[in-house]
């Protein structure tokens, strides 16, 4: 029997249904919203090198367009019809009175064929609209993913769909970053009614247009991308942002972001497993390469709690192969899949203090999204807490398991969401009443075990374990879940 999830409603192109929105918050984390903008195209301006902006991205504006132009907000800039570069305002005024950038970001975004070295010629348009009347937002919204895929030479546009109930969305910041945006597309397309999504597009998300058009996580503003401000001021439970690289040197993948790290290791064993390459380095742990944890990271201020999750992949050994970067959107997909579908067993309430759940099968391998077993509770909470158990039903050598454990949580204005507690892969070895689960003490990752749940002398608590039971030859085995 196939699963079936919590998941209702239908496609809400752009904004969210009325009153399926689970947090609403004052803005924070990049780019403010409600501003208001007066609208401006500006032609025949000059640009000029200040070489005390520090970032490429960056601009200084005159201080006359100030209040036209404030600061955090993403610009267009145009030399003719060429979508020339994006860039970010500063908040201090341009000292020479006209517009200014950093010499990498005037090279890369501004400078055409006979301008100067350090100041360009009057021919520069600059606008905060996509067309007229839309400031403050530079990005159109797009019909389609096609349509944001092959439709925006010479113009920034945006996918964005939320649909009523959906509680993951998947993002794509940066579409020049080759790959990133199929694999959004990819998990989009599998089930649009389960899978919000934010993608921007610009230029038609042409290869080698980082350095023109590349705007940080912590400095995307939702006013300039007003999609992504409809998931900033009204918060989605879970969110993905793809992101590709070339200058990590000690990852092919890195699962970051501000959710807690058990839960980026849990991300990462599964990935990891999905790929089966020894020699793609998989890597969750803070201090390996591009974090992602900045509370301003869109990706964390669009997700209840700032609880969002950062991938970022090698642009050549993962994103440049159409199996690898679509084996890891799979897998990433997998894990947020095993937390939508509904549980296999039921009920997933009971009264009694200690509990215990069996697969009596492998069919939990082909019943959903989820091809994992999905085992929940709510129970008692007790003194001392409940101590927790799962893996395969039966203990044979060689046999094997992956575990998650979550626990029910929550957040700002109710919305629940499962954070991960504990889990990983342990085998099992040897015959008869000598065999026993041996977990994996790999050097990070080391399995975690949860520790007492649900401690207290009144109140419930509910628990969720996902496990993928197999043999020696890596078929389904069942598996099981305890309480005690």
């Amino acid at each position: 029997m196939k699963r079936s999830s919590r998941l209702l409603g239908t496609l809400a192109p752009l904004m969210m249904a009325a009153g399926c929105g689970p947090e609403t918050i004052a803005e924070s984390g990049p780019g403010a919203l409600g501003v208001t903008h007066r609208a401006l195209v500006l032609d025949s301006q000059k640009f000029k090198v200040n070489t005390s902006i520090s970032s490429a991205e960056r601009c200084r504006v005159p201080q006359s367009r100030q209040t036209d132009f404030p600061p955090d907000r993403q610009l267009l800039i145009h030399r003719g019809t060429v979508l020339r570069g994006l860039c970010t305002v500063e908040s201090t005024a341009s000292a020479s009175g006209d517009f200014e950038m950093s010499q990498e970001g005037y090279d890369k975004r501004v400078k055409n064929s006979g301008d100067a070295a350090t100041e360009s010629t009057a021919t520069v348009q600059v606008s905060n609209q996509y067309a007229s009347g839309m400031a403050p937002a530079i990005a159109e919204p797009a019909s389609s993913l096609n349509d944001a895929n092959t439709n925006s030479l010479g113009k920034v546009k945006e996918y964005t769909v939320r649909p009523a109930g959906a509680v993951v969305a998947y993002t794509v910041p940066h579409p020049f970053e080759k790959g990133t945006f199929e694999q959004g597309a990819l998990i989009h397309s599998a089930d649009p009614q389960r899978n919000a999504i934010w993608a921007a597009s610009i230029n038609n998300n042409q290869r080698g247009t980082l350095g023109q058009f590349h705007i940080t996580a912590t400095e995307i503003s939702g006013a300039s991308f007003p999609g992504l401000g409809s998931f900033l001021a009204n918060r989605i439970p879970y969110a993905v942002s793809f992101h590709g690289e070339t200058s990590c040197t000690t990852s092919e993948v890195k699962v970051g972001g501000r959710i807690e790290l058990p839960f980026r290791q849990g991300v990462a064993e599964i990935i990891r497993e999905a790929l089966n390459d020894s020699s793609l380095r998989v890597h969750w742990s803070s201090g390996v390469c591009f974090d992602g944890s900045d509370t301003d990271n869109f990706v964390n201020a669009m997700s209840v709690g700032n609880r969002g999750v950062q991938l970022e992949q090698d642009s050549n050994l993962i994103l440049s192969d159409t199996s690898r970067r679509e084996t890891v959107a799979n897998a990433v997909k997998s894990v947020f899949d095993c937390l939508i579908d509904d549980a296999d067993n039921t009920p997933t309430t009971t009264s009694a203090t200690t509990w215990s759940a069996d697969s009596g099968g492998t069919g939990y391998a082909s019943a959903g999204a989820c091809e994992r077993y999905i085992a929940e509770i709510a129970l008692p909470n007790v003194a001392g807490g409940h101590t927790l158990s799962a893996g395969a039903s039966t203990c044979v050598d060689g046999h094997s398991a992956h575990v998650d454990y979550y626990r029910w949580t929550l957040g700002a204005g109710g919305v629940g969401y499962w954070v991960r507690i504990g889990g990983g892969n342990l085998t099992y070895a040897g015959s008869g009443a000598a065999c026993g689960p041996v977990f994996s003490a790999e050097p990070g990752y080391t399995y975690v075990h949860p520790g007492a749940q649900g401690s207290g002398s009144s109140g419930t608590t509910r628990l969720r374990a996902v496990i993928r039971a197999s043999d020696a030859s890596g078929a389904s085995v069942p598996a099981f879940f305890t309480v005690q």
